[in-house]
């Protein structure tokens, strides 16, 4: 994919050494890219950037960028700061996203507000800020959605909102911006071995259960890992995808095809 070579990537939710976007960006630096990488939590942020470093990133390539992406002013500076120090921006991989779980009954409001927030409101607006830059690039976007967007799951009522209406957008958003050679498309992983259930409340017993449980549902076996999310997302951010636009890509081990 020596078409990422140079490119300027920024990808949001890259502050967990373990999670899909510092994943993603360690799958990509084969390829040659600039990378920007976000995340809230400093410290985090950095141990992201020393594995960056570790896997053969310059310092010249490589911006870290403390930002949390429910604050419209830390966008508004992320994007500054990115194009301040390279000049353009070709793709966005908007990967920043939380879940909570509860029912529609149980969901206090700022927990639906903080979830809508983060994982629909955001990329919205990132995405307004960074389309001038990459209609300049004819650059691309790659929203990281969930098969929760599309299946029907109890229990996380806001997570799954958020998540279909991050799917429409990414389909409306490739329609508006097709005429300019912008590309839109969004992975949607099925059961991914990260730390987001358990920031977002489940516990290390229930956790366990929860994996072992989905790999019954997932018909390739076992959960996914952030490595088969990263290559998903590394190519719809290449020119070997030049011709895909709108797609929801299901990166999920056939979950989302089984009825059970």
């Amino acid at each position: 994919m020596a078409s990422l070579k140079d490119k300027v990537i920024v990808i949001t939710g890259a502050g967990d050494v373990c999670g899909i976007g510092a994943i993603t960006a360690q799958h990509m630096i084969q390829f040659g890219p600039k990378l920007v990488l976000t995340g809230r939590n400093k410290e985090k942020l950095d141990e992201v950037g020393h594995m960056m470093k570790v896997a053969g990133l310059t310092e010249e390539k490589l911006l870290l960028v403390v930002a949390d992406v429910t604050i419209e002013a830390d966008l508004e500076r992320l994007v500054n700061d990115v194009i301040e120090k390279f000049g353009q921006i070709d793709v966005l991989v908007q990967n920043a996203a939380i879940v909570t779980y509860n029912t529609t009954l149980t969901t206090p409001m700022e927990e639906f507000d903080l979830v809508m927030r983060t994982n629909i409101r955001a990329p919205f607006y990132l995405a307004k800020l960074c389309l001038p830059y990459l209609i300049k690039t004819k650059g691309c976007i790659v929203n990281v959605s969930s098969i929760s967007g599309q299946r029907t799951f109890t229990g996380e009522a806001p997570y799954g909102i958020s998540k279909a209406a991050l799917d429409q957008f990414t389909k409306i958003l490739s329609m508006e911006v097709a005429k300019d050679g912008v590309r839109v498309n969004s992975v949607n992983p099925g059961v991914v071995r990260t730390n987001i259930q358990k920031k977002g409340g489940m516990s290390e017993k229930k956790y366990d259960q929860y994996v072992e449980g989905q790999k019954l549902k997932h018909p390739l076996g076992g959960i996914g890992e952030p490595i088969d999310v990263a290559k998903a997302i590394t190519f719809l951010a290449s020119d070997d995808s030049s011709f895909i636009t709108g797609e929801l890509l299901f990166i999920d081990g056939g979950r989302h095809a089984n009825p059970v």
